[in-house]
């Protein structure tokens, strides 16, 4: 609207030019023939006027369209490079198990995942049910780790609404990890891209960090999944937003373990292990399922020297 007035007043100023021009060039006669030449230039210049006015506008245009294709591409370049950086940091989180090896060459972390595939298998789900992480946990347990099934829970607050959630947590070296199964279940949102979607497929089916990295995986997991449902002109839902996410894993929790795996006993390889700064071994009996206490979270762990000992005696 503006620019439509500013071009009508350009004309009308040209009108006026040649209106003056006529009243000063005028014998008096209507049909003089400086009249004449006078319409005669008036006709050309807003010909002339209106085909610049065109040029303009058309070039500014063009000019406008050229700058917004230059834009878009340059954000999709960088949308790219964001996009495959944040698929090598998740892959080198999800795949990172070098520099925690055990004397055999094996590391804990693929031992560990090792162990509760076994235990799924031998429970005969992949449910994520209570009563599956508690046989998963048992399972761990009597093989000589000092794992447990915490059970966190946090209130309602102004980024996000209450919850509560249960995983798995074993200490080794007192280093403290987190098992989960499904961790991908964890991350799923309506219509992803097929970016986003290719992330969800980096997780195999048992995950392993350590609280530092996953918190990096959280973290960069939540921004992917935000800018997903950006494409899609879809809102993030509040259970699927960083602080929701993380309280699961990092808010307050309780630690429960399995009560007759607390006294020390013989291993049933012959091999004691440490766990939680006491020592505690295999029950003879391979029952998955154990009544459960709350256990003070420790900073305990099992020995990473004494896994050779206990793997290389394991029935594969």
């Amino acid at each position: 609207m503006a620019k439509n007035l500013v071009r009508f007043k350009r004309i009308t100023a040209a009108f006026d030019d040649v209106a003056r021009a006529r009243l000063c060039e005028s014998s008096g006669s209507e049909h003089s023939a400086a009249a004449e030449d006078s319409v005669a230039d008036l006709s050309d210049l807003v010909d002339s006027f209106l085909e610049r006015e065109g040029r303009d506008a058309g070039g500014g245009e063009e000019e406008r369209e050229r700058s917004e294709r230059e834009e878009g591409q340059e954000e999709e370049r960088r949308g790219r490079c964001e996009d495959e950086e944040t698929k090598e940091l998740v892959r080198g989180l999800v795949d990172g198990y070098e520099g925690e090896e055990d004397g055999g060459g094996l590391t804990v972390k693929r031992l560990v995942c090792e162990e509760v595939e076994m235990a799924l298998r031998s429970l005969g789900t992949d449910s994520l049910s209570s009563e599956v992480k508690r046989g998963v946990m048992s399972w761990l347990r009597h093989r000589g780790f000092n794992a447990g099934l915490c059970k966190s829970r946090w209130e309602k607050s102004a980024g996000h609404p209450a919850g509560k959630y249960e995983y798995i947590d074993i200490l080794i070296s007192k280093t403290r990890y987190i098992i989960e199964v499904s961790l991908s279940k964890e991350f799923t949102i309506a219509r992803p891209t097929l970016n986003y979607a290719s992330l969800l497929q980096l997780f195999p089916q048992v995950c392993m960090f350590n609280e530092g990295e996953l918190k990096q995986v959280v973290r960069l997991m939540c921004a992917a999944m935000r800018e997903s449902l950006k494409k899609s002109d879809l809102h993030a839902p509040p259970w699927r937003r960083n602080g929701y996410v993380q309280a699961k894993w990092f808010g307050p929790y309780k630690r429960m373990t399995n009560t007759e795996e607390l006294e020390p006993a013989k291993s049933l390889y012959g091999v004691e292990m440490v766990a939680g700064g006491s020592v505690v071994g295999f029950e003879t009996s391979m029952a998955l399922h154990g009544g459960c206490r709350g256990e003070v979270v420790g900073k305990g762990g099992l020995h990473v020297g004494n896994l050779r000992a206990v793997f290389n005696g394991m029935p594969w």
